[in-house]
């Protein structure tokens, strides 16, 4: 039997064909028809057989001193109800992620809002990944989504690319890229260490980590300086964008970023040649503590050439959490709180929520529901967010055992996407139909989980949904960006794309306030974290592959030159150290690696490189800095 569904990972959200065999996954292969994939799926997708079946969850637990104990879902139910069932608002938390479809995000943060009165609702991709693209797009266009579309790569003559490595990040959209470069497109990648999408680039600018807006700035200086058209010139805030960057001289940017002059004129002139301009970024961008700012520069950019932001996302799920409440301040904000209060006919709280960070870091709940999420592993800081989630009621609703498990006092199984029906919105805001391609009778999906607790909690009439289309239709009726949505026609196959209107256009104009990590004496290397193109997120599935696991495994990254000083060799044991934390793993010599630069895929449990990170944040959207913090590096004892 053979049925098309969505892909389980990142947030291209391509549609592949699933082939299976007396409910077993026999084989996945490229759907021709899909606009995304055109046929061609990644690695990660066609080895989707491999992780279906191991490591799974399968029954719903309960922790006891003697470790879990299988209980019936009655029973885990009414255990959750007991010990959740006197807190206060601000003392609980809710958490989902672009794992789950639409209308599990929906029907979950709609329980919280209702049953516990919080608005304690954060996506965890979203806010950990995205949330400053989020809120600089809205900033500048009015719309907090991405305007444009994944095909747009074709109309497109060069193609700035920073921060960000879609090579290893979105081998879908990669072809695409090389596609639209063997038809003349250019492509510059700026960024703080090369990666395998920089050997396909025209030019390469290899910056000081945590200089972007420097580079940005001065770039647009320099196109200002040559020549601006009327229309660009009428644009709010050019007067102030016209300012601020006339400091960022060629001269002055070269000497921050520590590039050489020739290099940044090279990218100069393709950008300044360009007609049909496209930018792409990625968490190199967005993982920082001024990572708003950096992508208003990217923006600025984009907006002085008239040009196209052809970024990614996550998870497959990723722009949908958001899009559909999950985000602290959603229902706060008054037209979306009226609307949900009629049609839910409930009072809603007036108060902001806590965001993850918040949550599990700032100002710690008592309580917590997980799903799809590994705050063990994802967070920064992780021997405090360890501290805290031993102390905290939790509640983890998941497909696989990850190590967020070992802290769960209530774990219930929930399936995998194409173990469920459904919907999930993708990067470019185009919504597609989840189809059922196995049956995994000992889940329940999200949706029904909060349902059938609702009913313990007392609110049966809240959430009387009989199947998904009625959550959707739900969907489309409160959130606004999914008002024009055709619900028959997206549940009958055909994609649809939520709001992508630009409301207005605008400059905001940053200025560089340096780097959020010095190296000093004690700590004289600065470590970063990336991905790899075999492994996903913290690798619950990927990691079950046989596959994918022989081409990818846990190492701290070394500069051949910094490796010779310290006598360290390939698979030697280091100790790398922060001010927060220290940990030891396998060295990998790799001359990609810049001087004085230490690299980790954050993938893997048997390496927690997040401890290394402190909790240094945002200061809009909360989200951590992942991409810079100072460290010791020495031979293990």
């Amino acid at each position: 039997m053979e049925t098309k569904s969505i892909c389980i990972y990142c947030g291209c959200g391509c549609r592949l064909r699933y082939s299976t065999k007396k409910n077993t996954l026999i084989k996945v292969s490229g759907d021709l028809d899909d606009d995304i994939s055109e046929g061609k799926p990644c690695l990660k997708a066609l080895t989707i057989p491999e992780v279906v079946d191991k490591g799974r969850i399968r029954n719903p637990l309960i922790k006891t001193k003697n470790g879990f104990k299988k209980v019936s879902w009655k029973e885990a139910y009414s255990y959750i109800y007991e010990k959740t069932k006197d807190l206060a608002p601000e003392e609980i938390a809710f958490v989902p992620s672009g794992k789950l479809t639409n209308e599990d995000c929906f029907v979950f943060q709609k329980f919280a809002r209702i049953v516990f009165k919080t608005n304690n609702v954060d996506g965890c991709c979203s806010r950990l990944c995205h949330v400053a693209t989020v809120m600089a797009l809205k900033d500048q266009f009015g719309n907090d989504s991405n305007l444009w579309h994944i095909k747009d790569i074709y109309d497109t003559d060069c193609l700035l690319i920073v921060g960000s490595n879609p090579f290893t990040n979105y081998p879908v959209l990669f072809r695409k890229i090389l596609k639209a470069k063997q038809k003349g497109m250019k492509i510059i990648s700026v960024q703080s260490i090369e990666n395998e999408t920089s050997k396909f680039a025209n030019c390469t600018v290899l910056i000081k980590p945590g200089t972007e807006i420097v580079f940005l700035n001065g770039i647009i200086n320099k196109l200002i300086s040559k020549k601006v058209s009327k229309d660009v010139k009428r644009i709010e805030n050019f007067d102030e964008l016209k300012k601020c960057v006339k400091a960022y001289t060629v001269d002055f940017v070269c000497k921050v970023c520590r590039i050489n002059k020739k290099k940044f004129l090279e990218a100069f002139s393709l950008i300044e040649k360009s007609k049909k301009f496209g930018a792409m970024h990625g968490m190199g961008l967005t993982q920082h503590t001024n990572s708003v700012g950096k992508v208003h520069s990217l923006l600025n950019l984009l907006i002085l050439k008239k040009g196209k932001l052809l970024s990614c996302r996550g998870e497959v799920n990723v722009q949908g959490v958001s899009d559909v409440g999950c985000v602290p301040d959603f229902f706060i904000e008054p037209d979306k709180k009226e609307k949900a209060e009629r049609i839910w006919k409930v009072k809603l709280s007036e108060e902001r929520g806590l965001t993850i960070t918040e949550s599990f870091l700032i100002s710690p709940v008592k309580a917590a529901f997980v799903a799809g999420f590994n705050p063990a592993q994802s967070l920064p800081n992780l021997d405090e967010v360890h501290k805290n989630l031993k102390k905290i009621f939790l509640v983890q609703l998941d497909s696989y055992f990850n190590l967020t498990s070992e802290f769960a006092d209530v774990i219930l199984p929930i399936p995998l996407l194409i173990e469920e029906k459904g919907t999930i919105t993708n990067g470019e805001r185009r919504i597609r139909l989840v189809k059922k391609v196995l049956n995994a009778d000992w889940t329940k999906p999200v949706w029904k989980i909060m349902k059938e607790l609702a009913t313990v909690f007392g609110f049966k009439k809240h959430f009387s949904y009989k199947n998904e289309k009625e959550i959707f239709y739900e969907i489309c009726k409160i959130i606004s960006a999914y008002r024009k949505i055709d619900v028959e026609k997206v549940y009958s196959g055909i994609d649809q794309f939520a709001d992508k209107q630009k409301r207005f256009c605008r400059f905001i104009p940053e200025e560089f306030e340096g780097t959020e990590e010095i190296t000093s004496k004690k700590y004289p290397f600065l470590l970063t974290t990336f991905r790899s193109r075999w492994h996903f997120l913290s690798s619950e599935a990927t990691s079950k592959s046989k596959t994918l696991s022989r081409f990818s495994k846990p190492f701290f990254f070394l500069n051949p030159e910094d490796a010779s000083k310290l006598d360290i060799k390939d698979d030697d044991v280091i100790e790398v150290s922060s001010r927060v934390s220290s940990i030891k793993g396998k060295a990998k010599v790799d001359c990609k690696m810049p001087k004085g630069m230490v690299g980790a895929h954050f993938h893997f449990k048997e390496l927690l490189v997040n401890k290394l990170f402190p909790l240094e944040v945002d200061r809009r959207t909360l989200t951590p800095n992942f991409k810079l913090v100072a460290v010791n590096v020495k031979k293990a004892i």
